[in-house]
């Protein structure tokens, strides 16, 4: 009978132990880490639109989660946002979204998504962001010179203001070199602004420049408002609604070329004489100029 009991005993307890082996195997079993996106690179998109994409990982476990910037095959230093993974079970999915930013179009973009599970293995995948060159970007890209000046189909482009180079920066500054030849002291170029306008007939934007103007020995605001019909990155149509010599209504061809030499003003000697005149700081410019209503 305690034979019996003791053998009885025996295959109780080696069922538990194998039971026990089997859930422990069960348990222990670890998955391949995969790490995929659901796009690769993005349709073409305009400032202000929204980049999404979904990345999935199957793993066992996330050491770190990161994505990077890339600016012109440049990386960022990096942002971790494993805290922002959903998991399910073994799966981890991050809902990824960027919204693009007014001068990204001057550049490549990208994104570079890297895992590291809890085993120490790197995993990566990428996303190309496409983004079509907006009117205010052209701008910003080249420099621009005035080639064609019309009122009621007569030329009247003068010298002065064909020998012009524009040049318009991120932060809102612009200068002009006006070549040696015309070179002169008589303004502070300050500021441009820019507005995209829809919906105001063949008017797709107004380009409106800021400077101060030297009057004896003070000076006052000056304002010109560009109304752009027509624009690529080569050239640039804008109508001039101001009197000058009695015209309204100018027709202004703009050109684009390559950054290059440029002297703002047309020699440093000008350029000197502009920034020593405190009258002419653009630190005085009415900020309501800045504003395109």
């Amino acid at each position: 009978m305690k034979k019996t009991v003791l053998f009885i005993c025996s295959i109780v307890l080696t069922g538990i132990i194998s039971s026990q082996l089997i859930i422990s195997c069960k348990k222990e079993k670890s998955v391949p880490t995969e790490m995929t996106i659901n796009i690769t690179s993005t349709p073409k998109l305009n400032i202000g639109e929204v980049v999404n994409a979904k990345v999935t990982i199957v793993t066992d476990g996330v050491k770190s989660f990161k994505y990077y910037k890339i600016v012109d095959n440049k990386k960022d230093a990096g942002t971790e946002v494993a805290a922002q993974l959903v998991q399910t079970g073994k799966t981890w999915v991050y809902d990824f979204s960027y919204t693009v930013q007014q001068y990204d179009d001057l550049y490549t973009l990208g994104f570079e998504f890297e895992l590291t599970d809890d085993k120490g293995e790197v995993k990566n995948v990428g996303l190309v962001v496409n983004i079509n060159i907006s009117v205010e970007s052209m701008l910003v890209k080249y420099d621009w010179k005035v080639t064609e000046s019309t009122w009621l189909g007569m030329d009247v482009l003068q010298p002065w203001d064909a020998a012009i180079i524009y040049r318009f920066n991120k932060d809102g500054s612009y200068q002009e070199d006006l070549s040696p030849e015309y070179a002169a002291d008589n303004h502070h170029f300050c500021f441009w602004v820019f507005k995209e306008t829809p919906n105001n007939g063949d008017t797709i934007s107004i380009l409106r420049l800021v400077r101060r103007l030297k009057q004896g020995d003070t000076a006052i605001d000056e304002y010109y408002d560009y109304k752009i019909t027509a624009a690529n990155e080569s050239e640039m149509t804008m109508f001039w609604d101001v009197a000058v010599f009695g015209l309204l209504g100018i027709q202004n061809t703009f050109k684009s070329q390559a950054k290059g030499a440029f002297v703002p003003y047309g020699t440093p000697a000008e350029e000197a004489k502009v920034n020593a005149n405190a009258s002419l700081s653009c630190s005085h410019i009415d900020p309501a100029l800045l504003i395109i209503n």
